[in-house]
């Protein structure tokens, strides 16, 4: 795994382990929510800078890193938001997979009907955010394989966090919030090898926001 460090909310920073073929990230306990709205714009950008050119499909027995042991699949909830992690049971922390990580982050919602409409009128296949199936829009609305629904990332979302961000945080980051809401409305561009078929919607979305952050 690849360690990163990231903004704490108080003071110093966070270490991550991220495994980007698998896409999951290693959080030690709590350091989820330590994270500050800098260091979760920062997270983006590492998401899309470091993607992998394929996607590793994870094994179905997860060891801790730290002891080893068996993680065990865990569903938990934010607000109303339903979301799953691989947990260790002695309380070394957990393994959660990008799209569970923007879950459980409020960054994702649902497609609405009209973007569904909009979507399929240009394109004929996405892929799943959660497991990378493909999904097939003139007879799907949700991933046949692992139920989640077509999802984008939630410009409102993104741009909430931005409006959190410190004076000290503003200098290292800025976004055109108009120009987000836009560009996360517009599908990203179909796949070179076939015009009916684009990639994870979400992911894209992530490409949008790492484009729109300047240093």
């Amino acid at each position: 795994m690849q360690t990163l460090e990231f903004e704490r909310q108080q003071l110093g920073t966070i270490a991550l382990d991220f495994c980007f073929p698998c896409q999951v990230i290693w959080f030690d306990t709590l350091e989820s929510l330590q994270l500050s709205p800098g260091g979760i714009l920062e997270v983006f950008k590492a998401l899309h800078e470091q993607r992998a050119p394929t996607r590793n499909t994870l094994p179905a027995l997860l060891g801790c890193p730290r002891c080893h042991t068996r993680l065990a699949l865990t569903h938990d909830l934010q607000h109303a938001t339903h979301f799953t992690y691989f947990r260790c049971e002695f309380g070394h922390g957990r393994l959660t997979p990008f799209f569970q990580f923007l879950l459980e982050k409020n960054f994702v919602r649902p497609v609405t009907g009209a973007e569904l409409a909009a979507l399929k009128a240009k394109v004929k296949f996405v892929q799943c955010s959660n497991c990378g199936a493909p999904l097939d829009l003139a007879h799907d609305s949700a991933c046949r394989y692992c139920g989640s629904p077509i999802s984008i990332l939630d410009p409102d979302a993104v741009a909430k966090t931005v409006a959190q961000l410190g004076q000290a945080q503003v200098r290292l980051n800025t976004v055109d919030v108009d120009k987000l809401a836009d560009a996360l409305m517009t599908p990203p561009p179909p796949d070179t090898m076939s015009p009916y078929r684009i990639g994870d919607l979400v992911m894209g979305g992530l490409a949008v926001v790492a484009a729109l952050l300047v240093r």
